[in-house]
């Protein structure tokens, strides 16, 4: 069974969903412990700036509890405060909801494209410690896929905005003309890169760039015609510029309340923007008490709307529909492989009986010679394969129709066959179960 448990900026306040994040260097081990977890066969997970969700296929009882009480394990949460704000995905739910967000359509930022290269790298991450295996590669791979063709056929990347851009609208916002502001980037990521082009794009005075690691600093400062200085020197910068962007990857805040203060004291009463895109957060949240003082972060964002909502949320429904013809694609194709164990079955059983039957004649054939004997073998397997073409045909004609489950069972029923073992035949789609909505 495929589940999904998760949360994102809607199901979970921001604090919660920093101390629920995975740092980058620890999902692999993470991985390992999840799937060595007795019932749990595969598994992903996917941890960004709005969202931490874990994705398994395992036994068909569904693994929503035991994912649940394995994130507040690895995160140190209460599960019962974990319980209110998580939503759990289920089946076809799980899989319409990863090919939802492969397409952006539950980003904070309507169809803002970042979230498929998150996606594809967090699959890449699981497939390299072979976390992953048939049905969520099936699952993914499906998922990116629909994502790219959708964008294409929609045209909702084009009127998508991402956090990056979000940030930059937002210092539009609070100075009538950035060129004559100055910006001081503290991170040198890829979310802070794609914020620092776009306010680049609106004509800044000046950009300057400060990373722990200074060569990545310089780097990014070449490649965008700004500045790069060394992290020391980031206090003095304070006291100059109009606006700071910071998105590092730090466990605990980079910009003290302490820091700002301080530079405020040589800016005489000049106002400061801060925009915090970083999760966990790299800016004290207290700073914004100070005066002169614009603080904003990742759930700030959210309150931005753009010229090109509109367009968006029309493009959206259109990429809904679309995606949903893609979901029911890989549904028939989950169908069909599930029947692979009760097809196995009834072949077996069925050929079991032919070997019986010329068993139990055995004295009567013992005058045959071998070339005689091994035409009568054949003569039952070939008839085990007759009987065995319709029944298989009509099973799979079931998976076309999303009947698989059902006709399985009537034919274990029937045959007398066992049922399957763990982790074969899934129990069906069902229902969302807890948070969220089945979309």
């Amino acid at each position: 069974m495929i589940t999904l448990v998760g949360m994102n900026h809607r199901s979970a306040p921001l604090d919660l969903r920093e101390r629920a994040c995975f740092p980058e260097d620890e999902i692999e081990a993470a991985l390992g412990r999840l799937t060595g977890r007795e019932g749990v066969h595969e598994a992903m997970i996917l941890a960004t700036c709005n969202r931490v969700e874990i994705l398994t296929r395992g036994d068909a009882g569904g693994a929503g509890p035991a994912v649940r009480a394995f994130l507040a394990q690895e995160r140190g949460l209460d599960e019962e405060m974990l319980e209110r704000h998580v939503y759990v995905y289920e089946e076809l739910a799980a899989a319409r909801h990863v090919f939802g967000v492969a397409c952006g359509l539950d980003s904070m930022i309507l169809g803002e494209p970042q979230i498929q290269g998150q996606v594809k790298r967090a699959y890449e991450t699981a497939r390299r410690c072979r976390a992953t295996g048939p049905v969520l590669d099936r699952l993914v791979q499906h998922a990116l896929a629909a994502a790219k063709r959708t964008r294409s056929a929609t045209g909702i990347s084009r009127h998508a905005v991402s956090i990056a851009s979000a940030a930059a609208k937002l210092a539009r916002s609070l100075f009538d003309d950035l060129r004559e502001r100055h910006v001081l980037l503290l991170g040198a990521g890829k979310m802070s890169e794609l914020a620092a082009r776009h306010l680049s794009s609106q004509g800044v005075a000046s950009l300057t760039i400060a990373n722990r690691t200074y060569a990545r600093a310089s780097t990014l400062a070449e490649a965008l015609s700004g500045v790069a200085i060394p992290w020391d020197d980031v206090p003095a910068a304070l006291e100059r510029v109009d606006i700071v962007l910071t998105g590092t990857a730090a466990a605990v805040p980079v910009l003290t309340r302490e820091a700002v203060r301080r530079a405020l004291q040589a800016r005489r009463g000049r106002p400061l923007l801060l925009v915090d895109i970083a999760v966990p957060r790299d800016v004290e949240p207290d700073t914004n008490t100070l005066e002169g003082v614009y603080l904003y972060d990742v759930d700030d964002l959210q309150d931005i709307v753009d010229e090109g909502h509109g367009e968006r949320r029309r493009a959206a429904e259109e990429a809904r529909r679309l995606l949903e013809v893609e979901v029911v694609g890989f549904d028939r194709w989950r169908q069909v492989a599930d029947l692979a164990p009760t097809i196995a079955a009834l072949r077996e059983q069925l050929h079991a009986m032919g070997r019986e039957e010329i068993a139990r004649f055995g004295s009567r054939l013992a005058r045959l010679d071998a070339a005689e004997r091994a035409t009568v073998e054949e003569v039952a397997r070939a008839l085990v394969q007759k009987i065995l073409h319709r029944p298989t045909v009509a099973l799979k004609a079931a998976a076309d129709r999303g009947e698989a489950v059902r006709f399985a069972a009537l034919y274990r029923e029937i045959f007398g066959l066992e049922p399957p073992g763990a982790g074969e035949e899934a129990a069906g789609p069902r229902r969302l179960i807890r948070g969220g909505k089945d979309e």
